[in-house]
């Protein structure tokens, strides 16, 4: 359990160091903690003592946001797997797993920062600027997570990202002007 903490410590102050040491013996296990206590943040921050809301459905969106979670965390890094694959740089789904999963710790600040949200104008603003930064810190965790895992440049990690950004788009233009066209000829 210490060497958690240590690894937590050190992905929030210290990231390359700790990247290199996850990165040598990624640890899923830990991974797999951090996205699921990730994951059950946003119901757990809405859920109210007062609510007259169902415990059990209370347990079932923890699980469902569990699930959630994991299944985004496992289908991003098969994405980037695939992409790693095309430019030769495959096979390391294990660490991309484990540094992807500590580069979501910044999200733990969205509990502090959804508590000044309740407050006035001021802290208001100031939960706002919390969140802000540490969606902003997550994003540049886990492009550092990319460039560590699959010993990348920063400019590739863009075109790394950026590749199956645009081929998304252009399937999607794609799909829809399939059955645009289709309408159109079935009118």
């Amino acid at each position: 359990m210490n060497k958690f903490f240590d690894n937590f410590y050190g992905v929030l102050f210290k990231p390359s160091e700790t990247f290199d040491k996850l990165k040598e013996n990624p640890n899923l296990i830990q991974g797999f903690i951090i996205v699921v206590l990730i994951s059950i943040l946003s119901p757990v921050l809405s859920f109210s003592i007062n609510s007259a809301q169902n415990p059990l459905v209370q347990g079932l969106e923890l699980i469902n946001a569990s699930f959630w979670g994991l299944l985004s965390w496992l289908f991003f890094a098969s994405f980037l797997e695939v992409i790693a694959g095309i430019f030769k740089k495959g096979g390391k789904t294990k660490i991309f797993l484990c540094l992807s999963a500590f580069a979501l710790l910044p999200w733990i600040f969205l509990a502090p920062a959804s508590l000044f949200k309740t407050g006035g104008l001021l802290f208001k603003f100031t939960g706002v600027i919390i969140g802000l930064a540490s969606w902003l810190w997550s994003t540049i965790l886990t492009a550092y997570a990319i460039m560590k895992t699959y010993d990348i440049s920063p400019q590739r990690v863009i075109t790394f990202i950026l590749i199956p950004f645009l081929g998304g788009l252009l399937s999607f233009y794609w799909f829809f002007g399939f059955f645009t066209t289709l309408i159109q000829i079935i009118k």
